[in-house]
Formats: structure tokens, sequence, C-alpha cells
């Protein structure tokens, strides 16, 4: 696939075993968001679910922080570049 998505983060299975349907992303120790495989929506079948995850630092969240792409690449496109607008935020405001 030409212009695939190459993740800058550490993705695990959220539960191994399942698949490779839902997947955590994780910057060092810790997790900021998740993706997961629509396997029983008929509107959404076959999409990838993205969403940010509890981080404990995040003092505002940055709307939206959850949405639906076509491919697990794509959404994890989507996580990440959230997640470094968060990082972004918490530096500006703590310095």
């Amino acid at each position: 696939m030409p212009d695939q998505y190459q993740p800058k983060y550490k993705w695990r299975d959220t539960w191994p075993g399942e698949n490779h349907q839902d997947f955590t992303g994780f910057d060092g120790e810790q997790s900021f968001g998740r993706i997961q495989l629509d396997t029983l929506t008929s509107s959404r079948l076959g999409m990838w679910k993205w969403n940010i995850t509890h981080i404990p630092w995040v003092r505002k969240q940055i709307v939206p922080h959850s949405g639906w792409e076509a491919t697990s690449r794509e959404a994890c496109r989507k996580v990440e570049e959230h997640y470094e607008k968060l990082l972004e935020l918490h530096r500006r405001t703590q310095g």
C-alpha cells in the first residue's frame, strides 16, 4: 500500500490472542490511545474506532477525542496526532 502511515509509537494487542482487532498505543510506559476493529455494528462494520484513553496529566481535553477510520494505520495516525497535540498543550501550560 503506497504511502501507508508508519506509527511513531509502540502499539500492542490490548487483549493478546483476540485476532489483532484491538490495540493500545504506548509512549514508553504511558498508554494514550486505543484502536478497535468494529465487527458488530452494521453501519461501521470493518471500520476502525480510535480514541484517546485516560492520561493522568491531561487537564484540558481537545475534541474530538475519538472517531472512525477505514484502516488501522489511519486510526493510529489519528490517535498519535491527537496525543502529540495533548503533549504540546501540556508543555505550553507547564512552561
